[in-house]
């Protein structure tokens, strides 16, 4: 059924993987000219938005597949394989994120300081999420077996 608290859990986890591309990822301040000297326009406007990272796109495709996952409430352990999928997809983007911004972040010019703003946060706050929903699709599973049993 499609009413179900996984179906919660799935859209709440697409909600917040599709918020950074509403949010800055992060922001930086410091010397405008400074700034704009930084190359790969990392954060020569001051923020840095996740169409500007490389790894973006996996957050989209893991707010797709969310939303996807939750239509295939007949096929549940599909929907299990999907929600553990898109939570090691978060994962890759969050380890990705924290290592070119380590990176770049080490690199800035003088008088330079960068900092994470709200929209880097939504995509680990989908990690609990994605495991909520995996918990709840797996005991569906489980109940569905023993009543099977039962007949």
């Amino acid at each position: 059924m499609i009413q179900r608290i996984q179906s919660i859990y799935l859209l709440l986890a697409s909600l917040a993987l599709s918020s950074p591309f509403f949010l800055p990822l992060a922001t930086a301040s410091g010397d405008p000219v400074a700034l704009a000297g930084t190359g790969d326009n990392f954060f020569a406007d001051g923020t840095y938005w996740v169409k500007e990272f490389p790894g973006g796109m996996s957050l989209l495709l893991a707010a797709v597949f969310s939303i996807y996952a939750i239509f295939l409430y007949k096929n549940r352990p599909r929907q299990m394989r999907l929600a553990g999928g898109m939570s090691i997809l978060t994962l890759l983007f969050a380890a990705l994120f924290a290592a070119l911004g380590y990176f770049n972040a080490q690199h800035l010019p003088e008088g330079v300081s960068a900092h994470l703003a709200l929209g880097s946060a939504f995509p680990l706050l989908a990690l609990p999420l994605f495991a909520l929903a995996y918990r709840a699709i797996k005991k569906d599973e489980k109940l569905v077996r023993s009543s099977d049993r039962l007949r």
